[in-house]
């Protein structure tokens, strides 16, 4: 593989990049301010929506650019459910959904979200007990899976706000009562497309994590070098000097990770692609909560706060750590991988 981003892929971080600065999170305020319906219009025209979309049975961008952009877009909370639409596009051109669904998909106008089961860590069916449905600020339907089918149920009925939601950033609802009657889409998947849908998944919460704890270290630094304790610049302590040190290098060894575990996505089996994946996951994972803690400590007593912005992102990177498995649930199905178990 290519280490580095080639010249599209470079230009292409840098428009999420920018997106991302005019449509994220500055402060707690923004949750409630912010231009939400706005945001979400434009990722849908400057494509982001539809990434995954098929052209003649080939996907349009790879799991490195749909990576880049989570990414971006973790570095400054962005509230709009740009990981849910991407993933749940992917599920419905994996399930040979018609072009009209994909579209609509594409241009924001039918907006879904992943119906989970009550530990995060799979996709589950719409009758499950404790189902949640993940990343649906504005959406209308949440796809789950029925023994390899893909269905969405309508969040119009029987889904209630959870109020126990560690992430301010994303719209996580409860399945309290009897659902409208699921709609089955598509065809079956294979197994060998249910990895390849949960390779690409994890790499997607894994670029959000990286995107967390690389915008929240990048503000610590910038504190310390304008925060003065004791007639000097705390960035000028060395306890201070280590923390941040610490913190760039995990965030960078989940960037590295992660980055080939997306360019397997698409280039590897799916075996071998799910295994980088996993391994991606159980690292941005094991780092995730300590690097988020870290930077409070950095900030001292105004980054324990609820006016400021490092509790949001400790709380988006403590959920994004329990989706679709911590590193421990990772770690087990790497072990089981690798030692061949029954």
């Amino acid at each position: 593989m290519l280490a580095l981003f080639n010249e599209e892929q470079q230009m292409f971080e840098t428009t999420a990049k920018r997106l991302a600065q005019s449509i994220g999170i500055a402060n707690p305020h923004d949750l409630k301010t912010k231009d939400r319906e706005l945001g979400w219009k434009m990722l849908a025209e400057v494509g982001l929506l539809g990434l995954r979309m098929r052209d003649e049975g080939i996907a349009l961008a790879s799991g490195v650019e749909v990576m880049i952009a989570a990414q971006a877009l973790g570095e400054t909370l962005t509230p709009q459910p740009f990981t849910s639409a991407v993933l749940a596009g992917e599920l419905l051109a994996l399930a040979g959904t018609p072009d009209e669904l994909l579209e609509e998909l594409a241009a924001g106008e039918t907006r879904y979200g992943l119906l989970l089961d009550r530990s995060l860590e799979r996709l589950a069916a719409p009758d499950e007990a404790g189902a949640v449905a993940w990343d649906v600020e504005g959406a209308h339907y949440a796809l789950g899976l029925i023994n390899g089918q893909v269905v969405r149920v309508s969040l119009d009925q029987g889904f209630e706000p959870g109020h126990d939601a560690a992430d301010l950033t994303r719209l996580l609802l409860h399945r309290r009562a009897t659902t409208l009657p699921p709609q089955p889409i598509g065809t079956p998947l294979s197994q060998e497309q249910l990895k390849r849908w949960l390779a690409l998944a994890l790499v997607a919460v894994s670029a959000d994590i990286v995107g967390v704890i690389s915008g929240a270290q990048a503000g610590a630094v910038a504190y310390t070098r304008e925060r003065v304790q004791y007639d000097a610049l705390i960035g000028t302590f060395q306890a201070i000097q280590h923390l941040c040190a610490e913190m760039l290098v995990q965030a960078q060894a989940a960037h590295s990770i992660n980055c080939y575990a997306a360019w397997a996505v698409d280039q590897l089996d799916a075996d071998q692609a799910l295994l980088a994946a996993r391994t991606a996951k159980a690292y941005a994972a094991s780092v995730a909560l300590p690097v988020t803690e870290t930077v409070m400590q950095v900030y001292g007593g105004i980054g324990q706060t609820w006016e400021h912005i490092a509790h949001v992102y400790t709380r988006r990177a403590l959920l994004n750590a329990r989706l679709l498995g911590d590193e421990s649930y990772q770690l087990q199905r790497i072990a089981d991988a690798r030692l061949g178990a029954q």
